[in-house]
């Protein structure tokens, strides 16, 4: 693996110049070479079998569930690989690479998905819907979710659709904020006010967050450096990190910082849950998937004491970062006509239904309306209302190299090695850099 290793550091992304397909190129043998080896044995596969690349965890449970039951009822055999988030990447980064492909359904993380369809990888859906006499998918899915399955984003070609719709919320407090006689925070200045005045009162944290190097301080950021009315590009398509309303937005994000725990820049998701499940912070942004892990008297000290909100506001109504998992069909699949049967079948109204009961928020309108889940989930209403109102990371091909820069330079201004002015004009540049490779 030694001379993987020093491949890899030759052909790097970052070190991708233009008009470099061979580069990119040699960049695939590498990265096939090097996950090899823990993986091979995730090559066998039943014959005949159509086989879907999914992310291990409750979205995999779903799948599975769904899969044998289709099995169960069509006859067709279907096989699940799991893999773990970043393998799952690499994997479907080769194979929608390849001249044949090794799978026959995959999922997707939306943020990849520019990525995948910039390249050719996946199939438009279109000429399999017009074969079955269908314009295309129904109008029950969320529009916010259906746009992300359109390349250019919003009203491109059809190659996948959505299956799990992940969108930010906002946790709280709201027994505190009641025993003070304080609003719900509406506002980004509400947050930090209240966070502070009941934070010392009661002897925690005001805020707590992600700011752990890349993804994780990144996803936590968008929605204020949105709420500031900061984007990341011009309108020319050129970064656009270092403006007036991007270093506000970074300078307010220090503030919180005043009212967060010590070691906050380390923390990712779980540092964040944990705080809240132990009552020892009042607010912050997390994904859905805790909510369970709140209510449940055996891991939660702040069971029936934690309620949701819509992210808060500033300058502008506030927005989630919308985190869906897509199902797409590979461009080169052998067996693309019974993975758009499954692909059907396994987003229907009741399949989804199924999926929601096993903790995966859906992304159709009808199962977020569903009563009796409403009762079952009652943060639903909350969650359809943000995925609504939910913006989705830039679509942007190299946003994975992107986000990592824009990461590296938001957390070493939270370190304090560079002020908010300082690292936001380096990410710029850096991030112009990495545009002008690709």
């Amino acid at each position: 693996m030694k001379f993987v290793a020093t491949l890899f550091q030759l052909v790097r992304p970052a070190a991708l110049g233009k008009n470099c397909a061979s580069s990119r190129a040699l960049f695939i043998v590498a990265l096939s070479l090097s996950t090899l080896g823990p993986w091979a044995c995730h090559r066998s596969r039943t014959s005949d079998a159509v086989l879907l690349a999914v992310n291990a965890g409750v979205e995999a449970s779903g799948l599975n569930a769904a899969a044998r039951e289709y099995q169960k009822q069509k006859g067709v055999p279907l096989q699940v690989i799991e893999y773990p988030y970043q393998s799952l990447f690499e994997k479907l980064l080769i194979s929608l690479s390849n001249p044949s492909s090794n799978y026959e359904l995959v999922m997707i993380d939306d943020p990849w998905f520019p990525r995948f369809a910039e390249m050719g990888g996946l199939l438009d859906l279109a000429p399999l819907f017009r074969e079955k006499g269908l314009p295309g998918p129904d109008e029950d899915f969320v529009g916010t979710s259906m746009a992300l399955c359109r390349h250019p984003y919003g009203n491109g070609a059809q190659y996948a659709l959505p299956y799990v719709g992940n969108t930010q919320l906002f946790f709280y407090r709201r027994d505190l904020f009641e025993k003070h006689g304080l609003p719900a925070p509406r506002t980004w200045d509400e947050v930090y006010r209240h966070g502070k005045t009941i934070g010392s009162r009661e002897q925690m944290y005001g805020y707590v967050m992600r700011a752990a190097q890349g993804n994780a301080i990144v996803t936590d950021f968008m929605p204020l450096f949105w709420a500031f009315g900061a984007e990341m590009f011009d309108g020319n398509g050129r970064p656009n990190v270092d403006s007036r309303e991007s270093i506000e937005a970074l300078e307010f994000m220090l503030k919180l910082a005043e009212i967060a725990p010590p070691g906050y820049i380390n923390f990712n998701a779980d540092e964040v849950g944990a705080h809240l499940l132990q009552g020892t912070a009042l607010t912050a942004i997390n994904w859905p998937a805790w909510i369970p892990a709140f209510d449940d008297p055996s891991r939660s000290r702040v069971v029936g004491k934690i309620d949701f909100l819509p992210v808060p506001a500033q300058k502008r109504p506030g927005a989630s970062a919308i985190g869906n998992w897509l199902l797409g069909i590979p461009r080169r699949s052998s067996k693309a006509r019974q993975a758009f049967e499954f692909l059907l079948w396994v987003t229907s109204r009741e399949q989804m239904r199924r999926s929601a009961l096993m903790g995966n928020p859906p992304t159709r309108k009808s199962v977020f309306e569903d009563k009796d889940l409403i009762g079952r989930f009652r943060a639903y209403p909350v969650q359809y209302q943000a995925l609504l109102h939910s913006r989705p990371r830039p679509r942007s091909p190299v946003w994975n190299e992107l986000e990592n820069t824009f990461g590296i330079y938001l957390s070493q201004a939270n370190s304090g090695s560079y002020s908010p002015r300082e690292a936001l004009g380096a990410a710029n540049r850096e991030m112009e850099q990495i545009l002008d490779r690709w």
